[in-house]
């Protein structure tokens, strides 16, 4: 038997080599190793038990780590990204001080629970920009985008609350705005009240995302006016009642024979208000000539100036009829 193992081992040999390795072959064939990338997040604020050194957050999100995983094929297209725990030393951020804003380097460590995966040079840190917290004290402005129809016009913009606190980073929160949301009043022609919500502006206009504004609403009541505008109008006399029988009347003239209306301009715009007309002229028991001051009528939220007009009216009575003579009765012949 020895001789049988001894008897060209060389060969005998190279034939194992040679079969491991055509083994070895066509298992890498069927799944062969390989390298890829997976994304995966960074815990940060505000995930549970992530919390940064106090006075200090973050100003804006830090993005996800790129890791390169090898293994199989096999076990690539087996891999979790659940496998991978990353841990932050948010703790690094007090080296900065006051020195703020500022991008910071923290340290990071990944760990793999995938024993069928390794990491390929994983990364040992991420870029975070940091501010330190603050806080302040802003009165509401509140924002119309479109104004009222023609004819009305806004009085009172009131804000309750009228002043809010804005929370975030120190750098942001220097010039900053509240507004409310943008309200539009054209087609309010009554008074607007309604609760909108708040939002902070740097002093260019670019919307605050990383600024907090507590409370998050206002109530807010705007007052919308009618716009008074003035015409002209002709006064038509009201009918005359009480005239005595048998007398006669006669129309002297009236002072002013025009007026000026004051209204809104949807009312003096959307009524005929080419002439206006008074109230009736009772001249009953009239003797002589008199004057009348007769009150304008005018359609309500119409203000007229002068509101009377002066009417002289003269009655005279007509002279009564002289009776017919009786004729003298015609003699009889005898």
């Amino acid at each position: 038997m020895p001789g049988f193992l001894t008897r060209n081992w060389r060969l005998k040999l190279l034939a194992v080599v040679l079969a491991i390795v055509s083994w070895a072959g066509v298992v890498l064939a069927t799944n062969p190793p390989g390298t890829r990338s997976v994304s995966i997040p960074v815990p940060q604020p505000p995930a549970p038990n992530v919390s940064l050194p106090a006075g200090y957050l973050l100003t804006a999100p830090i993005p996800n780590l790129t890791v390169y995983i090898t293994g199989t094929e096999e076990h690539l297209d087996a891999f979790s990204k659940s496998s991978l725990q990353v841990t932050v030393d948010y703790n690094a951020i007090r080296a900065i001080g006051n020195q703020v804003p500022a991008t910071v380097r923290l340290p990071v460590k990944i760990t793999n629970s995938d024993p069928n995966i390794d990491l390929d040079d994983p990364p040992a840190s991420v870029m975070a920009a940091v501010d330190t917290s603050g806080s302040t004290s802003e009165t509401v402005e509140v924002a119309v985008s479109h104004t009222p129809p023609p004819g009305y016009e806004t009085g009172s913009l009131v804000a309750t609350p009228n002043t809010v606190t804005a929370t975030g980073p120190e750098h942001e929160l220097i010039g900053i705005q509240v507004r409310t949301q943008q309200i539009d009043l054209s087609n309010q022609r009554a008074n607007f009240d309604g609760t909108v919500a708040l939002y902070p502006y740097d002093g260019a206009g670019r919307l605050l995302s990383d600024v907090n504004v507590t409370p998050a609403t206002v109530n807010v009541a705007i007052t919308v006016v009618g716009v008074d505008t003035t015409r002209t109008a002709s006064v038509v006399l009201g009918p005359v009642i009480g005239a005595p029988a048998g007398d006669q009347v006669t129309m002297d003239g009236y002072t002013p024979v025009t007026v000026t209306l004051t209204g809104s301009q949807d009312l003096i715009n959307g009524a005929n208000l080419a002439t206006v007309t008074t109230g009736s002229i009772d001249i009953a028991g009239q003797t002589g000539t008199v004057t009348y001051h007769v009150t304008i009528q005018a359609p309500t939220g119409i203000t007229v100036s002068p509101d009377t007009v002066a009417v002289t009216i003269t009655v005279t009575p007509l002279p009564t009829p002289t009776p017919a003579p009786t004729p003298a009765p015609t003699p009889t012949p005898t």
